[in-house]
């Protein structure tokens, strides 16, 4: 994943953040997924363009929709919530999310764009 952000163009940093909420995604998948169930599945695909990076996660857990963007929770540095911030983390660092369920699986698509030069 790390890889294919560095083809996308992406800084260091950047893909540090794309890999951060690509995995976040995938522990939701196997705690709040698949949680009781002995196994499960995700597959992932990734494609890198100049100045994209686009992840599809498919698994067939019950749905969730986590492309639903979860209301900012206030908190300071001193008293941090444990757990819930997820899905909070992985909008504020992919610029697309986008959820499907099809047939009896769900599809996540995390899509990050390069900023247009300029902007």
């Amino acid at each position: 994943m790390g890889e294919a952000a560095r083809e996308a163009g992406f800084s260091q940093r950047t893909a540090y953040a794309c890999q951060l909420a690509v995995t976040e995604a995938c522990e939701n998948i196997i705690q709040h997924g698949y949680g009781s169930e002995p196994s499960g599945e995700i597959e992932a695909r990734i494609r890198a363009s100049s100045g994209e990076l686009t992840i599809e996660l498919l698994d067939s857990a019950p749905p969730f929709n986590p492309a639903a963007r979860p209301p900012a929770r206030p908190w300071t540095s001193q008293d941090p919530p444990v757990g819930g911030l997820g899905l909070i983390m992985i909008h504020k660092v992919m610029d697309e999310v986008k959820y499907r369920r099809k047939g009896r699986r769900n599809w996540l698509l995390l899509r990050k764009r390069a900023p247009s030069p300029g902007a």
